[in-house]
């Protein structure tokens, strides 16, 4: 997924991350489970647009590391409700919170990071990692 969008004659706009808090009860761990949402646009220019795309979300714990990272995520436009700051995404509503790129280079270049929690699935390596440390290195 291409995070950086560039117009012909135009400067690249750098990506944007969101982090998702539950707007309902959780589920299971689901609160400890944060998501953060990756896209080339806000997330008003993508409601605005009425055209869906694709991000990458990444499944935090506590955001302060990463137990999984997918690619090429749906997201529909009509899902995003600027005046709430609300998005729904596989069926469950968040309220989103725009966060800056150097909190997402934290994550991404300590995955593993500092709390020591059992992992029941390995921390994903910094060369899977390296495309979107790239974009954010650009962003800050």
């Amino acid at each position: 997924m291409g995070l950086v969008s560039v117009a012909e004659g135009q400067t690249p706009t750098p990506p944007r991350a969101y982090y998702l808090f539950l707007a309902s009860a959780p589920q299971g761990c689901e609160d400890c489970d944060v998501p953060l949402l990756v896209l080339p646009q806000t997330l008003e220019e993508v409601a605005a647009s009425g055209r869906d795309t694709t991000t990458v979300l990444i499944t935090t714990y506590e955001r302060d590391s990463i137990w999984k990272v997918e690619r090429g995520v749906g997201l529909a436009a009509a899902d995003v409700s600027p005046p709430e700051r609300v998005v729904r995404l596989r069926g469950r509503r968040s309220r989103y919170q725009e966060i800056a790129p150097t909190e997402v280079l934290r994550l991404l270049e300590k995955p593993e990071g500092t709390l020591p929690v059992h992992r029941i699935a390995p921390v994903p390596d910094q060369k899977s990692l390296a495309d979107l440390v790239a974009v954010f290195r650009g962003a800050k």
